[in-house]
Formats: structure tokens, C-alpha cells, sequence
């Protein structure tokens, strides 16, 4: 009897883990079957991405079928259904967002199912883009685990940054002609483009925000010539079912290395900017030109304050309803948005006492502006006045690529910002849109993926997030070799924190408390991201404007700068030690002298700010050589370089003069260089005869003819 009971038992046990175990698996080489009835051109879109899927992995183009009963019985199969079809699984999603969607594994009619089921054909498109995600390549085939999803966004409407920035003209103050251009997207085919966009579509963005500055004109030499690229990059957006908006500077047309001898700001005494000719002269020649995109976008976005040369918030309020005015004339149905970035208080009921109550009003990311209580009264006082909110995410996944550009990875910090966010303001008056940053482009993705994926849902794991990127890219083993470095770059650029992460902060750091264990960690990662070869047999989950080996070899500079300032960390702590043991000072001098060797640059991306571990060592030398009480000189190469940065930048300034310009020292420091530094490259160039003194503090370039226009 025992004996049949525990068969029994046995029997029972073996049919439920039967039951829990639903994978449906496709087996190579034989067509998967795809049951779907495409209704609009981004359906067709979607079905011909996952074929495409499906006959990579499988060796097999998939079998199209409008139909499921015509799938062969016991013959597995992908059914996307809209809304109101027959379900064969009981589907049910959230009706109040269009990417809504549900997805689920099981059987029906003797046919093992995975049933996709989406609000819309964007909800059908985000099932599609997870079912890819969750799916297992394996030597026998595709598997897809046992699901049951319903998803809806936390936040409704998500869009990237496209910031316009690029690698070798920094800010406009001066070339770097030894920056990697694979970084510049602005130099992609159309084909590039489409495939960048559609990678940031299945990141999870529902949209991108194009940005219109004075400095694109001077990179591609005018106005127009970069709107032609802004409208590529609109109708790919817009093709691939996303929304987009437009970012423009409402009141800065010039600088940033862009010269408008037209444009005039400082109106004639006793007008307004908005009533002056002149001014209103310039505002309508840019603002036509803004118009240009109007058909192409859903949004426009206003930004008036830094860059901005309107010091009236009345003429701001009349030049964002003359801009209003042009894009509606075009497109009737454009939404209207402006910033609050450095916008003065009492700015929200100044917008609504000036009729701009239907406009949505995008608060700052960035924590540490807000003092205590200070966001939780912004959303009270716009729930009060019926305004809607989002939030312009600045800074939050990197830094701007002008200032200091660098690899970050910014996971752990967008879950803590965000969760405080969900779970504090957004309670009081919730947020319809929100944008983050993306200015290093390929060196940005892992950060832009955590942030999209969080935007969804701020509940995510960072380090999960980070290995569905990194396997989703290189595969399972090759995607764990990638992580590590991904985890580093976390630790020892960003931490956990906005406290780590953020430069002008007291708790901010660079590299972790142990320098040694940065060094050992680098150095083996560099050695197995060196030695890692491709998987033929996996085909990447993403699309991508670039080969996956590519993003690799854009990483590595950073990874080789990481050990270098690990190693002169080693270096000093060596130091500190002699120090302590007695060392004279020539002894201690030596060892510093022989220990500052700047961090190579290679051919990263670089700020005005500089490359940032280069620019903490610096700071760390010259800290350590004040404490031992000695002196460490710069080698010549590194003034040399410095310096005609900074004559580059001057010469730019005179260019936008008509006249001689002459100037300060204070006037010129765009590198944010301690004060020692700035003084011995303007002297070098003193020196070198480059600028000529004039009174006690007073300079012009020697040639400042050449420039000036």
C-alpha cells in the first residue's frame, strides 16, 4: 500500500512540474509559425523585425499564417493578436496606455502557444520586443520560459535627448582632431540612423526629443544643413511608430562657435526685447526656422534660460506665444512644453496669469538644486494650478559630452533618484513625460537602458538590467565578461548614489576606497575584453547601428584610464607611506615627479572640463605635493596642449567681435582649470607671443585682426 500511494505521490509530482514547466521551444532548422494579420505599416514593421529574429536563430524563414487553426497540430506557435480577437489563452491588458500589452506561454488545441497581445500596434510592438528578450537561444533551437506578463509604463510618454553635441568640436571653444567619429551619429547613413533609432525604441522609449542649437550650425556650417539631418532623423522616428519632440533654444541664436552678425538681443531704451525691430528682427528669422520642423513633430519644447539672452520674463512669455504661433500655423496639433531650468521664482503662476496653463511644464532632474521640500512644493503649487508636469532628465545618466564626457554607468543612482521620485512627488501630483540625456551615444546605451527600462518600472534590478543589456548584446558567456566591466566602470565612476556620482559634491569620489582592487579588477577585464572572440552562433536580441565588437573597442580607452589612475593612486598611497616613514624631501619629490604621468586622452571624447580621471589626478598630485611641501612641474607637452586650447578659445571669442576684444584672465577660464593652471598656460602664451598685454590685467590676441569680423 505504501508502495502505491508513493507512486502515487511520485506520478502527481512528475505531471505538476509538467505543468509548471511550459517552455515552448522552436527546433532549428524547421519554420516557426507565426499567426498574425498585420493591419498598418508599423505592424508590418514588427512582424518583419521578428521573422527576421526567428530565421537567424532558426536557419528557417518563420511560416506567416492568418489563421491558427491552419498550424499543424502539436506544432508550436507565436500568435499576436489584437484587441477584440479570439484569445486563445484569456489575455487580459491594461486598457489606459497604448504600449500596454500582455504575454503569455501555455497550449491550446493541442498546440503549445506563445500569445502576444498588445492595447495598440505600439503595445503589440513592446510584446514583440519582450518575447525577444526573454528568449533563450540554445543548440537545439529558440526557448521561450514559461511567461504570463501584463505590463503597463509608470510613466506615460518617455523620450531620449538626442543632445546635438560631437566628439571632435568641443563647445565651439577649440578641435580635438583626435576624437573617434564612430561616436558622432550625426555621420550615420540613413541606414545607421534607422537602426540607432530602432535600438532606443527597444531599449523602451516611446519617443526622442531633438535638440536645436546655435552650436549644430557652426559643426555643419548652417542652419539648414543641420535641420536636413533633424528631419532624417524625425520621419526614422516617426516610421517606427515614435513620438517626437523638438528642444530649441529660444533665445540664444549665437556663440558656441555660430556667428549671426544679424542677431541682435539688447533692445533700443525705452522698448522691450519683444517690441524693439531689431531683436524681434532676429527672434523671427530663427523662429521661422524652427518652424521648418513643425510637420515633422508632436511637441515643442521652449528654453529660454542658459543659454538666454531675454532678461524680462514678460518678452520670454511673448517670444514662446509668437513661437506657438508659428508652429501651430503649420501644425495645428502640436503640444506645447517649456522648461524650468533656471527660470526664477514665481514662475509657474506667471505662466499661468499669461494664458500658458495648457502648456506642460518640465521640471529639472537634477537632485541636489532642490532644497529641502522645495520639488515637493513645486508639484503642490502646480497641482493647484492645474498645470500637467514632466521632467527634463538632465545630467542623470551622464554628463554633458561638452563638459565632462565619460563612459558612466548610472543604474544604481536612476533607481534611487527615480524611486524617491515615484514614491514622494509623483504621489502628490504625478508626471506625464520624462526625457533623459543622451550625449555619448554608443558609450551611453547601458545607462539609457537602465533609465527607459526603470521608466517602465522603477522596481527593476539595476545589475538585472545591466546582464539584459549585455547578454541581449553579446550573448550569455561574452555578455558576463562585459558586465564585469560594466560593473566597474559603475564603481569607481558613479557608485550607488547621486552623492557619488554627482562632481561638485562633497561624497563624490573617483575609484573606490581600495585602488589596489581597482587595479587588479581592471587590469583583468582589459585581459579578457582582449582575448574575448564574437559567438557566431548568436544573433543579438538589439538592433544595432554598429557591430557589437565595435562598442567594445569604444569602452576600452576608458577601461585603459580607469587603470591608469588606479595605478597613480597605488603610487601615492606608496608615497604617503615614505612620507610617514621618514623620506627627504628630494626623496619625495622624486617619487612624485616620477608618479605624475598625466592620464593619456587616446581617443575618447573630451570636454572642456577635460578627461575626468586625468583632471583628478591632477588635482590629487597638486594637493599631495602641497602637503610634503614640495614642487612637481608639468611636462612641456601637456602645457603645450593646454595652452592652444585655451588660444583656440580665444581666438573664437574674437571672432564674434567686429573689433579688438580685449580681455581678462578671469574672463577665459572655460576649462574650469584651478587657478595655478590657468595662469601658467596664459603666461606660456604670453610667452610664446600669442597675446600681448596691455595694462596691469588686460590682453588682446597679437593677431587679433585675423579674427575679428
Amino acid at each position: 500500500m505504501r508502495t502505491r500511494n508513493l507512486a502515487i505521490f511520485l506520478s502527481l509530482l512528475f505531471v505538476s512540474a509538467e505543468v509548471q514547466h511550459a517552455d515552448v521551444r522552436f527546433p532549428r532548422g524547421k519554420a516557426a509559425h507565426l499567426v498574425v494579420s498585420p493591419r498598418s505599416p508599423l505592424e508590418q514593421r514588427i512582424v518583419a523585425r521578428l521573422n527576421t529574429y526567428l530565421e537567424k536563430v532558426l536557419g528557417v524563414k518563420p511560416a506567416v499564417l492568418a489563421d491558427l487553426r491552419r498550424v499543424p497540430a502539436n506544432t508550436p506557435a507565436i500568435v499576436l493578436l489584437h484587441r477584440g480577437q479570439d484569445n486563445p489563452l484569456n489575455l487580459s491588458v491594461p486598457v489606459n496606455h497604448p504600449e500596454s500589452f500582455a504575454l503569455k506561454t501555455g497550449a491550446h488545441a493541442n498546440r503549445p502557444l506563445v500569445v502576444l497581445l498588445g492595447n495598440t500596434p505600439q503595445g503589440l510592438k513592446r510584446a514583440v520586443q519582450k518575447l525577444v528578450l526573454k528568449s533563450r537561444q540554445a543548440p537545439h533551437g529558440l526557448e521561450i520560459p514559461d511567461l504570463e506578463l501584463s505590463e503597463t509604463p509608470w510613466i506615460a510618454e518617455r523620450e531620449y535627448a538626442l543632445c546635438p553635441w560631437v566628439p571632435q568640436h568641443v563647445r565651439g571653444a577649440f578641435v580635438n582632431p583626435y576624437a573617434d567619429n564612430r561616436m558622432n551619429i550625426w555621420l550615420y547613413s540613413d541606414a545607421q540612423l534607422a537602426s540607432y533609432i530602432e535600438m532606443y525604441d527597444w531599449f523602451g522609449f516611446s519617443g526622442a526629443q531633438l535638440m536645436e542649437t546655435a552650436y549644430s550650425y557652426s559643426v555643419f556650417g548652417s542652419p539648414e544643413a543641420f535641420q536636413g539631418r533633424q528631419k532624417t532623423f524625425a520621419k526614422l522616428a516617426k516610421e517606427n511608430g515614435q513620438n517626437v519632440s523638438l528642444w530649441v533654444w529660444a533665445a540664444e541664436f549665437n556663440g558656441f562657435g555660430w556667428i549671426d552678425p544679424e542677431v541682435v538681443y539688447a533692445p533700443a531704451a525705452g522698448k522691450s526685447a519683444f517690441e524693439d525691430a531689431q531683436v524681434r528682427q532676429a527672434f523671427e528669422k530663427y523662429y521661422n526656422h524652427y518652424a521648418e520642423l513643425a510637420p515633422f513633430v508632436d511637441r515643442l519644447i521652449g528654453h529660454f534660460y542658459d543659454p538666454g539672452n531675454l532678461t524680462d520674463q514678460m518678452d520670454v512669455f511673448s517670444y514662446m506665444r509668437l513661437l506657438e504661433q508659428k508652429f501651430r500655423h503649420k501644425n495645428p496639433d502640436v503640444k506645447l512644453a517649456i522648461d524650468s531650468w533656471a527660470a526664477g521664482p514665481d514662475y509657474l503662476q506667471k505662466l499661468v496669469d499669461n494664458g500658458f496653463k495648457n502648456y506642460l511644464l518640465l521640471e529639472i532632474s537634477m537632485p541636489h538644486l532642490f532644497k529641502p521640500g522645495q520639488r515637493e512644493r513645486l508639484h503642490d503649487e502646480a497641482k493647484r494650478l492645474g498645470l500637467s508636469l514632466g521632467v527634463w532628465g538632465w545630467y542623470t545618466t551622464e554628463y554633458e559630452t561638452d563638459q565632462l564626457a565619460s563612459l558612466y554607468v548610472n543604474a544604481k543612482v536612476l533607481k534611487e533618484f527615480y524611486l524617491q521620485i515615484r514614491d514622494g512627488v509623483a504621489k502628490a501630483h504625478p508626471l506625464q513625460y520624462w526625457s533623459e540625456m543622451d550625449a555619448h551615444h554608443l558609450n551611453n546605451i547601458y545607462s539609457m537602458y537602465a533609465a527607459s527600462q526603470l521608466l517602465w518600472n522603477p522596481e527593476r534590478d539595476p545589475e538585472g538590467l545591466l546582464r539584459e543589456i549585455t547578454e541581449g548584446i553579446w550573448g550569455h558567456a561574452n555578455g558576463s565578461r562585459v558586465l564585469s566591466a560594466l560593473k566597474l566602470i559603475e564603481d569607481v565612476r558613479s557608485g550607488s548614489t547621486w552623492k557619488t556620482y554627482w562632481w561638485t559634491l562633497a561624497e563624490h569620489r573617483l575609484g573606490t576606497e581600495n585602488p589596489a582592487d581597482d587595479l587588479r579588477r581592471v587590469e583583468s577585464i582589459i585581459r579578457e575584453l582582449h582575448t574575448m572572440k564574437p559567438d557566431p552562433t548568436f544573433v543579438p536580441k538589439f538592433p544595432l547601428p554598429i557591430a557589437p565588437e565595435t562598442l567594445i573597442e569604444l569602452m576600452q580607452p576608458h577601461l585603459r584610464q580607469i587603470e591608469a589612475f588606479a595605478k597613480f593612486r597605488v603610487e601615492l598611497e606608496d608615497i604617503r607611506i615614505q612620507a610617514k616613514a621618514g623620506a627627504t624631501k628630494d626623496e619625495l619629490q622624486s617619487r612624485l615627479s616620477s608618479a605624475w604621468k598625466p592620464i593619456p586622452e587616446y581617443d575618447t571624447w573630451i570636454g572642456t572640463f577635460g578627461q575626468i580621471e586625468r583632471r583628478r589626478q591632477d588635482l590629487l598630485l597638486r594637493k599631495m605635493a602641497e602637503e610634503l611641501g614640495v614642487t612637481v612641474s608639468d611636462p612641456s607637452w601637456l602645457r603645450s596642449e593646454e595652452a592652444n586650447r585655451l588660444l583656440q578659445k580665444l581666438q573664437n571669442m574674437q571672432r564674434a567681435r567686429r573689433g579688438e576684444w580685449q580681455f581678462t584672465r578671469k574672463q577665459v577660464n572655460e576649462f574650469f582649470w584651478p587657478v595655478a593652471k590657468q595662469e601658467d598656460r596664459f603666461k606660456k602664451l604670453v610667452e610664446d607671443g600669442s597675446i600681448e598685454r596691455l595694462g596691469e590685467d588686460s590682453y588682446r590676441l597679437t593677431n587679433w585682426i585675423h579674427y575679428a569680423r
